[in-house]
């Protein structure tokens, strides 16, 4: 993929952001299984059991939550980035929705993911999702995961792939987000995440730098910034507020030319 398909990506569907930094296994129907050709070592993985969570816990004062954030580039207004949670206990629907126009070109995309806490492993796993974009690029794709998350089956623009990663679960952009949520939740500042994108497994890292007050559309609010780490050649860090359920409030992603904004200015329950 393009770098630019990339930036498309990311502020249509929050993390995909990146090059894969490393190549997971795959098969597909043409090709047999490819063994890693790259090795990262992380301090703490997201197959580490945190402090584990009673049925309590997962009992959302409000099952509906719908995050609306607005999208700049370079401080130019794009459009806006959607993610709205449906919980039922332990598992939750995800959908994020992204509406951009630039220079007279509209893109954008959306996913649905279906997501689930796993007791064993004590974090949140894909069981599916589907995701669809339109503007530079167009991409139709279905993924579904085994019960361990190590494997998982895609259906993109109606070519199929299998992949494996015996490192750690795979899973998708809207699970590393609530991940991020959880571990913070439990007092976690390392996480490492191998993310299914459209033709590759991505290799993830993210740490806490702290706890900082920051200025957002609803007051000063005390908020996590968490840093993606590990990658020289571009800044991304998001900032998750207890307020709000330790989601994201905030995010700013540097590369090159590149200059992305992202603030939280409605959060709703009833839509």
């Amino acid at each position: 993929m393009t770098n630019i398909r990339f930036l498309i990506m990311f502020i249509s569907l929050f993390l995909l952001l990146t090059k894969p930094a490393l190549a997971i296994t795959a098969t597909d129907k043409t090709t047999n299984e490819n063994t890693i050709s790259e090795q990262s070592e992380a301090i703490v993985t997201t197959t580490e059991p945190s402090v584990k969570r009673d049925d309590a816990s997962f009992v959302k004062e409000n099952p509906n939550q719908q995050f609306i954030y607005a999208v700049n580039y370079k401080g130019i207004s794009i459009g806006e980035m959607k993610q709205e949670y449906h919980w039922k206990g332990k598992n939750v629907a995800v959908n994020s929705v992204a509406d951009f126009s630039f220079l007279l070109f509209s893109f954008g995309g959306s996913q649905q993911s279906d997501i689930y806490w796993n007791e064993l492993q004590q974090i949140f796993l894909s069981r599916s999702f589907y995701r669809e974009s339109i503007g530079f690029s167009t991409v139709d794709m279905t993924a579904k995961f085994d019960e361990t998350g190590h494997h998982s089956q895609i259906i993109n623009n109606g070519d199929k792939a299998e992949y494996t990663s015996e490192e750690g679960p795979i899973v998708d952009f809207n699970t590393i987000n609530l991940q991020i949520s959880e571990g913070l939740k439990v007092g976690k500042t390392d996480f490492e995440f191998y993310m299914q994108t459209s033709d590759d497994i991505a290799h993830y890292f993210f740490q806490v730098k702290g706890k900082e007050m920051i200025k957002t559309k609803f007051g000063e609010i005390e908020a996590y910034r968490v840093q993606q780490v590990r990658k020289k050649d571009r800044t991304f860090i998001a900032w998750f507020a207890p307020r709000f359920d330790h989601q994201m409030v905030k995010f700013e992603y540097e590369r090159k030319v590149l200059d992305i904004n992202g603030e939280l200015i409605k959060y709703n329950t009833e839509f």
